[in-house]
């Protein structure tokens, strides 16, 4: 995990550096930490839990889902489903065991979704495809993997965030391109995501070839690049939304446009933006510092989101 925290606290100083044009090569560099897995212990490891369970039949090894339970003595029966970010070429889900062991100290279910990640062939529309799939996967099994599918939450961050959002939005539009058939969330908690997917790389931030290697092939395809961007559909999602954001996340902005398009819509968001000075407290940083003050701050509406929604 603090492997993950320095990589995105190197990207916001990359990004944040007036004159600089984040490459290929830069980007390549600063995530491909993230897809090593910690080997750190948190209290998720200690608790009861199935891992690395398909959700498609013969899928890859990124087409897997893992569940840990919380401790029945003080079980809600509730459950928070949590998908990565990392740029959509990078990241793992079991290095949001930290992360989930938040939720599961309260008495909250977690599952953290994997999926396929952009190689310069997929693209996001593959994570999408597989998110969709494991949604629909735990809503038709919840009873024989002792789920209450009624009370399913859906958590993102970064690029999770965006997928957590569109696949919410997808949930209750039927004409959406890809979509979860059966599921549907109680709620969706976000935390610094990306949004507005059909502009937010913007081409002065980053070179041709890097955006081309997180978006993927088809990024020059404005059609398709708001086809698959959460802000086309948000009217469809009429939920609970939680949102947090912080001063120095480099996609504050994304944020800020979800806020302002909530409001535009009469929608009611639980919207967090912490101002801190602290470099720490950065893109993310509830999700990859837990520990951190403002971190609590966050991870405490979020509980509180949460409690109110159940």
């Amino acid at each position: 995990m603090k492997r993950i925290a320095l990589i995105l606290s190197a990207l916001s100083l990359l990004l944040g550096c007036s004159g600089i044009k984040v490459t290929k090569p830069m980007l390549e560099m600063i995530v491909s930490g993230s897809n090593k897995v910690s080997t750190e212990l948190f209290y998720a490891d200690s608790c009861e839990k199935k891992v690395g369970i398909p959700y498609v039949e013969n899928g890859t090894p990124a087409q897997v889902l893992d569940i840990y339970y919380a401790d029945k003595a003080f079980r809600k029966g509730a459950v928070v489903i949590d998908i990565h970010g990392g740029f959509y070429v990078a990241g793992k889900r079991e290095n949001n065991r930290k992360f989930a062991s938040l939720f599961l100290k309260e008495g909250y279910d977690v599952v953290l979704l994997e999926y396929r990640l952009n190689d310069g062939t997929l693209d996001v529309s593959a994570g999408l495809s597989d998110c969709a799939a494991a949604l629909d996967y735990l809503s038709g099994n919840a009873e024989v993997l002792g789920l209450d599918k009624g009370r399913m939450f859906l958590t993102g961050d970064s690029a999770g965030g965006h997928l957590a959002l569109y696949l919410a939005e997808g949930s209750g539009n039927p004409s959406m391109p890809i979509r979860p058939r059966a599921f549907s969330p109680k709620g969706v908690l976000l935390n610094c995501p990306a949004y507005d997917f059909a502009t937010f790389a913007n081409p002065e931030g980053f070179s041709r070839s890097a955006i081309e290697w997180f978006i993927g092939p088809r990024y020059e395809d404005k059609e398709w690049m708001e086809s698959v961007s959460p802000r086309t559909f948000l009217p469809s999602y009429t939920g609970p939304l939680f949102v947090s954001t912080c001063t120095n996340d480099f996609l504050r902005s994304q944020s800020l446009l979800l806020k302002a398009d909530c409001d535009a819509l009469g929608r009611e968001v639980d919207f967090i933006d912490i101002e801190s000075g602290d470099k720490k407290v950065g893109h993310v940083h509830n999700v990859v510092s837990p520990n951190l003050p403002e971190s609590r701050q966050v991870n405490g509406r979020m509980l509180s989101f949460l409690g109110k929604n159940l």
